[in-house]
């Protein structure tokens, strides 16, 4: 099954008091956590917008979704010809899912670099530089590969430059440790730049959320575990890392202190959550999964406000 690519005249449901009945672009839909935020707003009745980078990304969305059906637009925050603008204009909500690995896997191969190039190019271009990794970090990203540079920095510059006017509120997946990035343990998962490459998405998306009049959301989760496992230049997809069915609780805390885990399906949960919660607006904060049983819409609510009001 193909999914349509074609503009929706449904309206969403109401996000909050404040969000006008419009669509909710998903950019990233295609990825791990964003195939599960896609399911979720469809299942609560909202017409979603699917911004995948390629062709075959929205035919691997369609396969995941199977009946479900939404707007669907190619475009890629790497790309500098991609029109982001139309991507993205006349959306009320924008939730950001995209993302690299923090080192050298097939999910930096890019530019005139296949996959099965990556690990000899990264190594040889590693020798040229005399072992810097910051050279190397450019002249990879210069040959067009996914470096953190291209995709959370520069990539995620480019699509907070293309939000519309009539957004209210932005939600960008980003990752803890990015203010505490010169700080052990997480200079060590800053080696490629990573967390340096968030910080500057992160700035750029609350710029540009301040300069329309909407409201920006930050969500830092640790390492992601939990399906689906089918976008496999992960770790811990790769692995199939997991937590046992007694470990599904929340812990959310305000601002970027906490460390741990996350479940991809928690994460997802807190992200539609999240359009729905006016506490959350205009913050950042962690989420962890820990022991516990998984908490119901209403709780998670409910959790949201109290953390974070």
């Amino acid at each position: 099954m193909s999914l349509v690519v074609a503009l929706l005249s449904v309206d969403a449901l109401v996000l909050d008091s404040r969000v006008p009945k419009k669509t909710v672009a998903v950019v990233g839909a295609s990825g791990n956590v964003g195939k599960l935020v896609t399911r979720r707003l469809l299942d609560e009745g909202h017409a979603v917008r699917a911004v995948v980078r390629t062709p075959q990304s929205a035919d691997r969305l369609a396969a995941f979704l199977d009946d479900a059906t939404p707007e669907v637009r190619v475009a890629d925050i790497a790309d500098p010809g991609s029109d982001l603008e139309a991507a993205l204009g006349g959306v009320a909500a924008v939730v950001v899912c995209t993302g690299t690995t923090a080192f050298p896997t097939t999910a930096w191969a890019g530019g005139d670099v296949g996959v099965d190039d990556v690990p000899r190019v990264v190594l040889a271009t590693w020798w040229e530089c005399g072992f810097d990794v910051r050279a190397t970090i450019d002249k990879l990203s210069e040959r067009g590969m996914q470096t953190p540079d291209v995709v959370d920095a520069v990539g995620v510059e480019r699509l907070a430059a293309a939000l519309g006017d009539d957004l209210d509120h932005v939600v960008l997946m980003s990752s803890l440790g990015v203010t505490r990035r010169t700080a052990f343990p997480f200079t060590i998962l800053n080696a490629a730049g990573v967390l340096d490459a968030k910080a500057r998405g992160e700035a750029a998306v609350v710029c540009a959320a301040r300069a329309r009049g909407a409201a920006f959301t930050i969500l830092r989760p640790g390492q992601l575990f939990g399906p689906p496992y089918d976008n496999d230049t992960y770790l811990g997809t790769i692995a199939k890392l997991d937590k046992d069915l007694g470990t599904r609780a929340v812990a959310i805390a305000k601002g970027d202190d906490a460390a741990g885990d996350t479940l991809r399906s928690t994460l997802a949960d807190v992200i539609v959550q999240a359009l729905h919660t006016p506490a959350v607006r205009n913050t950042d904060f962690t989420v962890l999964t820990v022991k516990g049983p998984s908490p119901s819409k209403n709780d998670l609510a409910a959790q949201l406000e109290a953390a974070l009001a």
